[in-house]
Formats: structure tokens, C-alpha cells, sequence
């Protein structure tokens, strides 16, 4: 089990990001303005991780390159245009959990960009792995596993008044929280318990497939990578790092203290032992 006070997200990260998570959504129209050097630093600073659940993966943020990046078949939503900056996510196979560490780590960066006021998107199948690799020096068990464009969301050229109108956000349902718990009835859950598990609920996915469960108890809350998917086990344990970042910002954001412990027998990924 991960251990002590340096194993929690810092209490303002966790209240921002725990904020961000109700605003985020998938932006893919960028209008090409550039980034200031400022929050470029201020990202950053996350890319190496902020938190042992990071270990094993890295980011880095790419300052050219977005249109070839980016410029695979994104079906009927169309390709993503415009975004300054590319967010390469990079995961170390020598590491069991890597691929939990990788959901972990972008969602970070992500919902902090999002904090900035920036777009983002989750892109892990639909762009371009060679222009991403001829930019960017692997480690030989290293691999690039998702991308994600940051820059500031197109506004429709429509007005109303003076007032220039944001182009439509690309949201998604979710399915309803019932049906990813088990174990302790809601009636006996724990203060604050339904608070997190929503914020973890609201996580993107690949194909937003969900595909994770929770089981709660009295003192913890196990996440698991759900049964009889279509998508591979690694896509389902790098969108469980996804889920697992939202359920401990919100957990930080609203004062609940636990520690993860990484489990070894999937599908159990993890708990998040309270």
C-alpha cells in the first residue's frame, strides 16, 4: 500500500481538479490561438507526475505538430483542427501498472488544463503514432498510449447580441450510478461516499464504454475493470486510472483521507482504502 502524506494530491489540486470535473467535456475545434508561455509552464509541471500512482508514466507536451498528430479519421464528429498544443501520454511496460499510472496522469494534466480554461480530448486510437514518434525519444519499453489536443475551444461565428456563442459541447451520457456499485446499499454508505463515487462515474473512456465498476464498504472502495468487454484490458485499466484520479480529487476536494493499494488479480485494479 502506498503510504503517507506525499501519496495524496495536494489539497488545492484536489479541490481545483474536483471543480474542473463538472466542466470538462471533449473539445474538438480549436481557433489556433496560442497558449501563453505562462500556462504551458504551469502544465508543465505536471508532466513527470504528482503522485507515486504517476510511477510509470510520463507526458510531454509538444509545442508543433498538432495537424499531423491529429489528423486521423475521428468519424461522424469529424477530425480535431486548430489545437496548439499536443499532450503526449507515455507509458513504461516495465512497469505492471502502467497503464493505470497513464489514466492517472493525463486526467491530472487534463482537468487542470480545463482548470485553465482550455480544451482538451482524450484521442487514443484516431491519430498519427509515427508523427508522434518522430518528435519525441522512446525508452525501449516505452510506448506512446493516448494523446489529447489543449488549446482554446472555437466559439460558432453566430451572435447573439454582442455576444459570440461557444460551439456546441460533444457530451455524453452515463450510465446511471446504480449500475456501476455493488456491496454496501447506498442507504449504509459512508458521508461524502456518493460524492466521489459520482465524480468518478462522470470519467471519460474510450467509446465512453465506462468500463469500471466499484464495489464500496464500510472502509474502502474497490475499483474494478468490468467483465465481458469488447475493449482490451489495457484500455479498460488505463480508463480505470482515469476514474480512480476523479474519485480521489473528489475525496480530497470534500475531505475524505485514503491511500491507494494496487491489487494484482484483475479485474480488480485497485482500492482506495479510506
Amino acid at each position: 500500500m502506498l503510504k503517507g502524506d506525499d501519496v495524496i494530491i495536494r489539497k488545492d489540486l484536489a479541490g481545483r481538479w474536483y471543480n474542473a470535473i463538472f466542466s470538462r467535456y471533449s473539445v474538438r475545434a480549436y481557433d489556433g490561438r496560442s497558449v501563453s508561455s505562462d500556462i504551458r509552464c504551469e502544465i508543465g509541471q505536471l508532466l513527470d507526475g504528482f503522485s507515486p500512482m504517476c510511477k510509470g508514466a510520463r507526458a510531454v507536451l509538444l509545442e508543433e505538430g498538432s495537424s499531423e498528430i491529429l489528423s486521423g479519421f475521428m468519424g461522424i464528429v469529424g477530425r480535431i483542427r486548430g489545437a496548439d498544443l499536443v499532450l503526449v501520454l507515455i507509458g513504461d511496460a516495465s512497469y505492471p501498472d502502467h497503464e493505470v499510472a497513464v489514466g492517472f496522469l493525463g486526467e491530472g494534466i487534463i482537468l487542470h488544463a480545463t482548470s485553465l480554461r482550455l480544451g482538451t480530448c482524450w484521442v487514443s486510437g484516431t491519430y498519427s503514432r509515427k508523427a508522434v514518434e518522430a518528435r519525441i525519444k522512446l525508452r525501449d519499453s516505452e510506448k506512446v498510449m493516448a494523446v489529447s489536443p489543449i488549446g482554446f475551444a472555437k466559439r460558432s461565428g453566430q451572435r447573439v447580441g454582442e455576444r459570440a456563442m461557444e460551439a456546441p459541447r460533444v457530451l455524453h451520457k452515463r450510465k446511471p450510478l446504480e449500475s456501476l456499485v455493488r456491496g454496501l446499499p447506498m442507504e449504509d454508505w459512508p458521508s461524502g461516499y456518493r460524492e466521489i463515487l459520482e465524480s468518478a462515474r462522470l470519467a471519460p473512456s474510450a467509446v465512453n464504454r465506462q468500463p469500471w465498476r466499484f464495489t464500496v464498504e464500510s472502509d474502502r472502495i474497490l475499483v474494478s475493470a468490468a467483465r465481458f468487454e469488447l475493449l482490451p484490458m489495457a484500455a479498460r485499466k488505463l480508463d480505470c486510472g482515469i476514474a480512480m484520479l476523479h474519485l480521489e480529487a473528489a475525496a480530497g476536494a470534500t475531505g475524505i483521507q485514503g491511500e491507494w493499494n494496487l491489487l494484482s488479480n484483475p479485474p480488480g485494479i485497485a482500492e482506495y482504502v479510506i
